[in-house]
């Protein structure tokens, strides 16, 4: 049976960077499915964008990070580590100001991650904008803050990572996973 560990935090707070250190010491990781939405709505000329139709964003964004975890279900390579998770759907429900549907929550709560959820914290010194990544540090923070909340609410024990270079946040992570 796999273990799913959670990592989640702030806009430009490394996650990706960890996933991809992870990956290079062997484990299984899931990318961050919102980025892949945005490069795919982009590049197709559709809306389902935070800056265009966030509702639709928002949803989509669910859909595909249920598909993720449902995918790792019957894997046996041990432990997967997620790049955000369906829960930042949840949570960016907050932030656009929109109710989140009861059938959503219904789905969530059918599917859980390790109890640990890893949070990378703000970090303006490394914070940058990208193709994908267009909004400003300000609402780095608030996505920071409407994450942990929504992984509090959902009963995980949230760790912060330190900020510190990509190995040695690595080694921390693994170091609490282990024991």
């Amino acid at each position: 049976m796999t273990r799913r560990v959670a990592i989640t935090g702030a806009s430009g707070g490394g996650k990706s960077t960890l996933l991809s250190e992870l990956e290079r010491r062997g484990y299984s990781v899931q990318p961050e499915v919102g980025r892949q939405i945005v490069a795919e709505q982009i590049a197709s000329g559709r809306n389902a964008l935070p800056s265009k139709d966030p509702i639709a964003f928002r949803d989509l964004l669910f859909a595909r990070s249920i598909e993720a975890y449902d995918r790792w279900t019957d894997s046996e390579r041990g432990i997967t580590f997620f790049d955000r998770t369906f829960i930042e759907a949840i949570a960016y429900s907050s932030l656009i100001g929109a109710e989140v549907p009861e059938l959503m929550m219904e789905q969530a709560n059918q599917r859980r991650f390790e109890q640990t959820v890893f949070v990378c914290p703000p970090w303006p010194e490394i914070y940058a904008t990208d193709p994908e990544r267009q909004h400003g540090f300000d609402f780095a923070l608030k996505d920071y803050e409407a994450n942990v909340t929504a992984y509090a609410a959902q009963g995980y024990e949230l760790v912060e990572l330190p900020k510190s270079r990509v190995e040695t946040r690595a080694d921390f992570l693994l170091g609490a996973i282990r024991g």
